[in-house]
């Protein structure tokens, strides 16, 4: 058993003299993927159209009490920061898009858009 001990010490004293043989990676070019023919080439944008994206509504906000947040029960009403028929923010990922009035269409609520928020608004409220 020493002597298989003794050759793993040599082999490891070998390796760490090997470093030399160690040499970076070189990668060629890549290509452009050519569509094949008969095949339809979809633009970038064209295969972002099918991803949904969560699209809230804000009717407002307001701040309780834990102690109220756990009374809370069916037919409770909260009072919130906003008025009666003032417009409802609609945000995609956190940054406001339009502005709208809640409608009723087949007894289920939505979003009558008003005014969309200028491109060059949202560009700036990226940054």
């Amino acid at each position: 058993m020493e002597n298989k001990t003794t050759e793993d010490q040599k082999m490891s004293t070998q390796d760490i003299g090997n470093k030399e043989a160690i040499k970076s990676v070189e990668f060629s070019a890549l290509e452009p993927v050519q569509s094949k023919p008969g095949e339809r080439n979809m633009s970038n944008i064209d295969m972002l159209m099918d991803i949904k994206i969560p699209v809230i509504v804000e009717l407002g906000q307001t701040e309780m009490l834990m102690r109220d947040i756990l009374a809370l029960s069916p037919g409770a009403i909260i009072e919130l920061d906003s008025l009666a028929g003032e417009p409802v923010k609609v945000t995609v990922r956190g940054k406001t898009i339009a502005h709208g009035e809640v409608v009723v269409v087949d007894e289920n609520f939505g979003v009558k858009i008003t005014m969309l928020i200028d491109p060059q608004d949202k560009i700036k409220g990226m940054g």
